[in-house]
């Protein structure tokens, strides 16, 4: 008989992407913990006021390094005076997770960072439980993410409007909810630009679905 541990299998769908003049991040609200629906959160979440994060993976690994990262960055700014960038979030970010890979006691979860940089635009990373960083403009993560990429590849185009970014977001986190199991129950939409970090609300992205 074999010892082997079976862990129970979760999902989600998360995303962002590049427009012009901003990055749109998006999520569904599912928490599942194999076939079983646990219950509805959010996933999307503010860093700073132009700084954001997506999470995917193990709940409590996401909320520890969450608040970590708030008071990293709120002490950064604090101490320089200075807004805090993709730079800096990347970076810490970063370190985090590839301490915890390397002493044989990984983070299990796959993050979306955006927002503002040293330049003054606006970007996007993925990082992996390895710690490794990719910068795209635009990407996925979750067991949702096969039926978001080929909609997004088929769609995005650089120097994208901020509504037209929202609408390719709700209709790639709506293809992955109707199709994966282990997202659903809603959509968030969050959006970073020159005027810093807003939610938008659930009524506009109910006209984009009804459209």
């Amino acid at each position: 008989m074999s010892n082997q541990k079976i862990e129970p299998k979760k999902g989600t769908t998360t995303l962002a992407m590049r427009y012009n003049g901003g990055v749109v991040l998006a999520t569904d609200n599912r928490v599942t913990m194999g076939n079983i629906i646990i219950s509805k959160v959010d996933k999307v979440f503010p860093v700073t006021d132009y700084l954001a994060m997506t999470t995917a993976g193990t709940v409590s690994d996401n909320q520890m390094i969450l608040k970590h990262l708030q008071a990293e960055m709120k002490l950064y700014e604090l101490e320089t005076g200075k807004k805090a960038t993709m730079e800096n979030l990347s970076s810490v970010l970063q370190n985090i997770i590839y301490s915890g890979y390397k002493s044989w006691n990984p983070f299990m979860l796959q993050n979306i960072i955006a927002g503002l940089t040293k330049d003054g635009s606006f970007r996007l990373k993925s990082l992996d439980p390895s710690g490794a960083s990719i910068e795209d403009p635009y990407t996925a993560t979750g067991s949702g993410m096969m039926f978001v990429l080929g909609l997004m590849q088929d769609s995005y185009k650089e120097n994208m409007s901020e509504q037209e970014a929202v609408d390719l977001a709700v209709r790639s986190i709506h293809s992955a909810v109707r199709r994966d199991s282990g997202s659903g129950d809603g959509i968030s939409i969050a959006v970073i630009d020159k005027k810093g970090y807003r939610r938008l609300p659930d009524k506009n992205i109910s006209m984009i679905l009804n459209e």
